[in-house]
């Protein structure tokens, strides 16, 4: 039956490396990198396995540290996007669930099947399956969200997944196998069920550290938003001001333009006419929208761009009741334009540009269009990333609206020029 156990460490090995997979984010292409691991981490296998086979649990359990894990642990450090303190913990963390479902299966089969290793394979071969869908639907999602945009922390959480991983192997193998020893058994079960408690608490805070920061930044888009109708109306009120002036001015200026008509000084008359032409002109109002909060946020916007020497092409077709929330898409339109004077902010002045569209038929369609330096990297959802810290939350919260509303999100980025689609309903 040494079969079984054979076949068994090549299972643990295969799943430990299919589970990091699905937490890790390469920094080549995948068909890149899936050719660097295969050329590396398969010779590393072959070798371990002749290892373990030679040694057995006891000899092997110490040294698999440096035949396998340190060398494993280089080559996807070399591949991996994130060469800080996020890898090392996601190493860690795979390599130490792993190697407890190894151990206790192995403490398992030595009471159970000590002769025939039946009970190592079976629950092997079923316990690594389950873990991969429990970590591919519900841990991961949340574990790359968390990876990409919580830089800080991971250091610390990184020396706790290796402080576990010498802890658990040096309780299991030195300095005989645990089961020679019975009386440490309980210590051992302690760290198996301290361990993955953990490694959850440590997930969970960094996903509420990172809520809390959204949050935070939704509430400044929010007070923005507040201050940008305040604005708007102090702009409107101010025109109402001047445009009542006008008003009590008007019948003096058309006596003004009779007599000079009347005493046909034509040339007087048509520079009268011009003054009080740009008189008029200043309590005109630009409404982009009939909507307050919409025109406030375009209004504030449009004027931020042509302040920072950004030609804007505009053309608006609102329609007259919206199903999604007010705020929420004029908070996706601020979003929107200010990652693009952003964007135009980091080109010459003569390279800048955007254009904003609207439309309402056949359907409600939000276009954003601006040059860019040509630099631009994208998540597997399709939303841009950016590296800076504490930025990308715009587009991601652009994507969410859509999607909260049926909609969808689309961005693209090709020539020096990126432009962003919104479909709403």
């Amino acid at each position: 039956m040494e079969v079984l156990k054979e076949i068994s460490v090549i299972w643990s090995l295969l799943h430990a490396l299919i589970i990091f997979l699905f937490l890790f984010e390469p920094r080549y292409a995948w068909k890149k990198t899936m050719t660097v691991i295969l050329a590396t981490i398969t010779p590393l296998i072959v070798i371990n396995m002749v290892l373990f086979t030679v040694l057995e649990i006891n000899g092997y359990g110490t040294l698999m540290l440096v035949t396998l894990s340190l060398p494993s642990c280089i080559v996807f450090w070399f591949l991996s996007k994130y060469r800080d303190g996020r890898f090392f913990f996601t190493f860690c963390m795979v390599d130490t669930t792993v190697l407890e479902i190894v151990y206790i299966t192995n403490i398992l089969n030595h009471y159970f099947t000590p002769d025939t290793y039946i009970v190592m394979f079976v629950v092997r071969l079923l316990a690594y399956p389950v873990l991969e869908i429990l970590v591919y639907r519900k841990l991961r999602p949340i574990f790359i969200h968390v990876q990409a945009h919580t830089k800080r922390g991971w250091g610390l959480f990184a020396v706790i997944g290796f402080l576990f991983y010498v802890a658990i192997t040096l309780i299991m193998t030195y300095p005989t196998s645990v089961v020679e020893r019975p009386h440490q058994l309980p210590v051992l079960i302690i760290m198996f069920i301290l361990m993955p408690v953990i490694y959850l608490h440590i997930i969970s805070t960094l996903r509420r550290q990172q809520m809390v920061y959204e949050q935070s930044q939704q509430e400044s888009i929010m007070r923005l938003q507040v201050s940008n109708v305040t604005a708007r109306m102090k702009e409107i009120a101010e025109a109402n001001d001047r445009f009542r002036e006008e008003r009590h001015n008007f019948r003096h200026k058309m006596k003004a333009i009779a007599s000079l008509a009347a005493a046909h000084q034509y040339e007087e008359l048509f520079a009268l006419i011009e003054e009080y032409e740009e008189d008029l002109q200043k309590t005109k109002i630009v409404r982009y929208s009939q909507n307050a909060i919409i025109d406030a946020v375009l209004a504030i916007y449009i004027k931020k761009a042509e302040k920072a020497g950004i030609p804007v092409k505009l053309g608006f077709a609102f329609p007259d009741t919206f199903e999604a929330g007010e705020s929420e898409l004029a908070t996706a339109l601020a979003n929107a334009i200010e990652n693009a004077i952003h964007a135009c902010e980091k080109l010459p002045q003569e390279k800048r540009f955007m254009e904003i569209k609207v439309l309402c038929k056949p359907k409600f369609i939000i276009m954003v269009r601006n040059s860019f330096d040509g630099t631009v990297t994208f998540d597997e959802e399709g939303i841009p990333q950016n590296p800076e810290e504490g930025h990308g939350f715009g587009t991601r919260s652009i994507a969410a609206f859509c999607k909260k509303i049926g909609g969808q999100a689309e961005f693209h980025a090709e020539g020096g020029v990126f432009t962003l689609f919104m479909h709403l309903k």
